[in-house]
């Protein structure tokens, strides 16, 4: 192609740039610019998953689930606009001819994605390359479902429980924090292991906010080379660790306490969950797609996480579960058990156990009197 892909169509950058620590997206990216500067087939298929990937980035940003379990372009273009406040009114708003121009063009490039991509339909891999003017339709309409994704995003303020988006963002937020708070430390020792603990008051508070951190999961999360300069030398002291309960830090600020003389919470791994969270199932495996884990995982024994999930939520669901903080917590080790159980990395498991947990207490909660 003559033209610069970023030139022809500068969205698709923007997208990526906009979450830069998102793998998929960088690598659909990544895969487009070949396709585009080789004219292979596969530039359709590409085009394509880059889209569904904006949209569901942009739904796990909101904590949005999935419009079906498996849905199209056009149905997650649909849900990912109605979450940023562009719905379809048919007919009371004359923005609705607009949505659904919109729409149109993503039926539009599944339509000559069929048409014309052979990974789908098994065409001859042998046919000709695509020509420019083919090139260039697909790559127009990417181009525009993306520009609109990205402006009605710049126009939502950002859910800051769920976003993935980087701090430096929203230097502007931090600034009401870091000019307004009071804030005081100390190090507490649970006789099993320092914990560097945070108290942060202001005047509108009438509790303070704690927040009680590993000096490990500090220095990790701020200071990596201060991380791994202080793992030499604790190697070389070569310190005997005695085994210890997980402590969980609440994403919400304050401690999500665990005694450790308590029962360690059970992950339930289960082949077949009936219960009262089974009218909610179908909902639940579609809000795990929204987190990219798999609801066909399961093991060799035949027991299947999607109702290990379930059986392990409802075993932890005590007396006034949603308010009571340490029983979120231990819900959410247990639930993150399971997760490692079933393969899921044990990063991304910390991170979906707390997103599973607020799931639970919005759709639950009040279920076990229904």
């Amino acid at each position: 192609m003559d033209i610069e892909f970023d030139l022809l169509v500068p969205n698709f950058r923007h997208a990526k740039e906009r979450w830069p620590d998102a793998p998929t997206l960088t690598s659909h990216y990544l895969s487009l610019v070949d396709s585009y500067n080789s004219n292979n087939f596969s530039l359709i298929e590409t085009i394509k998953s880059f889209i569904e990937s904006v949209c569901l980035t942009i739904l796990v940003e909101y904590g949005k689930s999935m419009p079906t379990a498996d849905p199209n372009t056009t149905e997650m273009l649909v849900e990912t606009l109605r979450c940023l406040g562009f719905q379809n009114t048919r007919g009371a708003s004359k923005l609705d001819k607009v949505l659904s121009a919109y729409n149109k063009l993503a039926d539009a490039l599944s339509e000559m994605r069929n048409e014309n991509g052979p990974i789908a339909h098994g065409k001859d891999g042998f046919l000709d390359n695509l020509s420019n003017n083919h090139m260039r339709a697909f790559l127009f309409i990417g181009d525009t479902l993306i520009g609109l994704l990205l402006s009605a995003l710049e126009g939502k303020e950002p859910d800051l429980k769920f976003t993935r988006e980087p701090y430096e963002r929203f230097s502007h937020l931090h600034d009401r924090i870091d000019y307004s708070v009071a804030v005081e430390t100390s190090v507490e020792d649970d006789e099993v292991l320092p914990i560097i603990i945070v108290k942060m008051r202001t005047s509108r508070l009438s509790d303070d906010i704690v927040l009680r951190v590993e000096p490990s999961r500090l220095l990790y999360s701020i200071d990596r080379t201060a991380y791994a300069e202080l793992l030499s030398a604790v190697e070389i002291d070569r310190v005997e660790i005695p085994e210890r309960e997980e402590i969980v830090v609440g994403s919400n600020g304050k401690p999500d306490e665990i005694d450790v003389r308590d029962t360690s919470p059970a992950g339930e791994i289960q082949k077949s969950y009936i219960g009262i969270l089974t009218r909610l199932k179908a909902e639940f495996e579609a809000y795990l797609g929204t987190l990219d884990i798999s609801i066909t995982r399961t093991t060799r024994d035949g027991e299947n996480i999607v109702d290990s999930l379930l059986a392990t939520a409802e075993s932890n669901m005590g007396t006034d579960w949603t308010k009571r903080e340490m029983l979120q917590a231990k819900m959410k080790i247990a639930l993150r058990r399971v997760l490692v159980k079933f393969g899921v990395d044990g990063k991304v498991a910390t991170e979906s156990a707390e997103h599973l947990v607020t799931w639970f207490k919005k759709q639950a909660a009040g279920i076990e009197s229904s």
